[in-house]
């Protein structure tokens, strides 16, 4: 309660003095896009030993969209870091990539890194 005598106005000047800074808001979520990333063609998980390293593509970011009713029904029913129900970051189209593998062949493996991206669902 506030002692009689200290107007609230000097009590909100306070507050900052006892609780800290305010937090900064959070960042919002880079849109959605193609992002890559160097990795080893045997970090793959594909079984092709290789010495290679490859550029690979995928789909990442945020995909704002209203609220829809089934959203927030299953927000409501899986709680919070459920599935939002809304649409998410995906590869609309897929590109090969080829490398040399151990034994000096190119391998190419089809549609394996993603070519563009868009908000689905």
């Amino acid at each position: 309660m506030a002692r009689p005598g200290l107007p609230w106005s000097f009590l909100l000047l306070l507050l900052p003095l006892c609780c800290g800074p305010p937090a900064p808001p959070p960042a919002a979520a880079p849109p959605c896009g193609l992002r890559s990333v160097s990795v080893g063609v045997g970090a793959l998980g594909l079984g092709y030993p290789s010495p290679e390293t490859v550029v690979f593509r995928y789909c990442g970011g945020g995909c704002p969209a209203p609220p829809t009713l089934h959203g927030l029904a299953l927000g409501a029913v899986l709680g919070p870091g459920g599935a939002g129900g809304g649409p998410c970051c995906r590869p609309t189209r897929y590109e090969d990539v080829a490398f040399l593998d151990s034994g000096l062949r190119w391998q190419r493996l089809p549609r394996l890194s993603a070519g563009a991206c868009a908000c689905l669902g």
